[in-house]
């Protein structure tokens, strides 16, 4: 029997493709004039300037997955990446709930508050999907860790962040944001789950810090 919970590979697909789809987003708005507003934003545009590196980021995410072709079809089955407005309700659900819900929700301020929180909380769970994918698909750590990193710079590219600094204090806020639930001695994941998150969370800060 696995010492792993049985989890779909194209249930770890979604994980990863969801915040991604979020960065991208958000992406295309922090790319646009500050006072640009929301329906002037082009989504397509900014996919089509940012092409090469969304190619590479999902050819990464395969990779660190093991991804079969089927598994990376979802993400035109969720086509973020099709031409689509970008609204301000969207803005709120990628950040978490930040703003109040209300009419001056679309206010320049409010929407860069939105970018901004947004893209720290995409990008966290866009790293923790990674790690996911790669635990559970048991792939080989240190060379994974590598794929992992190139993955969330190119990310922090998209949202027009330097990727050297964004990537590590992204690694920061995961650390202690999702770790402890999994790692924890009362925490219900089993030991060999635990050794694979350990394992990744490890030879990322060797990464980062050497």
């Amino acid at each position: 029997m696995s010492q792993y919970f049985e989890i779909s590979e194209t249930s770890l697909g979604r994980e990863i493709f969801g915040p991604l789809g979020g960065i991208v987003e958000l992406g295309a708005v922090a790319d646009a004039h500050p006072e640009q507003s929301l329906e002037n934003v082009s989504l397509i545009d900014f996919v089509t300037r940012h092409q090469k590196e969304l190619d590479e980021e999902l050819s990464t995410i395969q990779r660190i997955g093991n991804f079969t072709s089927a598994t990376m079809a979802v993400v035109d089955e969720l086509g973020w990446h099709r031409s689509h407005e970008i609204t301000a309700p969207s803005l709120l659900l990628w950040s978490g709930g930040i703003e109040e819900f209300s009419p001056q929700l679309s206010d320049p301020a409010s929407v860069r508050r939105m970018v901004r929180t947004g893209g720290d909380l995409q990008m966290t769970n866009f790293l923790h999907a990674l790690v996911s994918s790669a635990t559970y698909r048991q792939r080989p750590v240190a060379a994974t860790s590598q794929m992992i990193i190139h993955a969330l710079r190119n990310a922090a590219s998209l949202l027009g962040r330097d990727t050297s600094d964004s990537a590590y204090s992204t690694f920061r806020m995961w650390r202690v944001a999702f770790l402890p639930q999994i790692l924890m001695p009362s925490a219900q994941s089993p030991s060999a789950t635990k050794s694979g998150y350990r394992s990744f969370a490890h030879a990322l800060e060797e990464s980062f810090t050497s």
